[in-house]
């Protein structure tokens, strides 16, 4: 979404008949002035479609077809006067679909980062170098607090040494791909020193062994691991539990508004009437 102008569209229907943008009728609705002071407020303006017409065909005899869908938009969108009606799809809907374009800028979204590869020469030495400098730390008995806080700092320190000798930069691009490595890496330079045929072919198929080797052990972490197979799949994800929980007291569920209420007051009168000892309390200091 970082390519995307920041805009606001404000579109729907909005059920009012105005003359302002129904020239079949020729009243003014005090519903208008209320949404004009809100449009006006985030700088908004009525946005004319290319192909007027009704945007709400009447279902009966008596009624006239209507406009009550409408696009707000601010005037410098590049949409702004060019959504159009759709009355050949609309049933079997009343209302006429409205169609608009937004554009999108592109812009370089790449990020460097400092990061560690998975499974690699520096992640080993990193966590070499973390074991380390962690059996150095002087661990005798924590007697104040400032025993504390200077363990905490060489901790920290052996920590961020470890982070910056083995981390290396990297640049992410919107062509970035979450396989590739140092092999892949190495094969395209050497393509392009040469330009040689033959090492465009050792190329491709250094990126076709790794691409299946990732895929392969991602598969392999799926199946024997996490054991979410829908992670194999972009558009299918694990559906989310419902945000609510239904009250249960006593190992039954609580859906009556009586069993709420008993639930409620055994829950909070379960000492009531019940004798204190109050000789605990001479022993507090």
């Amino acid at each position: 979404m970082m390519n995307i102008d920041k805009t606001i569209i404000l579109t729907g229907d909005f059920n009012i008949r105005d003359s302002d943008w129904d020239p079949n009728f020729r009243h003014h609705s005090s519903h208008t002035d209320s949404l004009i002071t809100i449009v006006d407020s985030l700088g908004l303006e009525l946005s004319p479609p290319s192909n007027p017409g009704p945007t709400r065909f009447a279902d009966n005899l008596r009624d006239t077809n209507s406009v009550i869908d409408l696009v707000f938009l601010p005037p410098s969108n590049t949409g702004f006067g060019r959504h159009t009606l759709h009355p050949e799809i609309c049933k079997p809907s009343s209302h006429v679909p409205l169609i608009i374009e937004i554009g999108i800028r592109e812009v370089n979204t790449d990020i460097n980062i400092w990061s560690i590869k998975e499974d690699s020469e520096e992640e080993k030495e990193f966590m070499f170098s973390l074991v380390q400098g962690m059996q150095n730390l002087d661990t005798l008995p924590i007697r104040s607090q400032a025993n504390l806080e200077s363990l905490v700092q060489q901790l920290a320190h052996v920590f961020k040494n470890a982070w910056n000798t083995h981390s290396k930069q990297k640049r992410i691009t919107k062509h970035s791909k979450e396989w590739w490595n140092q092999d892949c890496t190495d094969g395209l330079n050497k393509y392009c020193e040469s330009g040689d045929l033959k090492h465009w072919k050792e190329f491709k198929l250094v990126v076709r062994i790794v691409k299946r080797k990732f895929f392969d052990d991602k598969i392999h972490e799926i199946a024997s691991s996490n054991k979410r197979p829908w992670d194999l799949i972009s558009w299918v994800r694990k559906k989310s539990l419902p945000a609510i929980e239904s009250i249960s007291y006593e190992n039954h569920p609580c859906n009556t508004l009586p069993n709420l209420w008993n639930a409620l007051h055994k829950s909070y009168n379960s000492a009531e009437n019940r004798p204190v000892n109050t000789r605990l309390l001479n022993e507090l200091p």
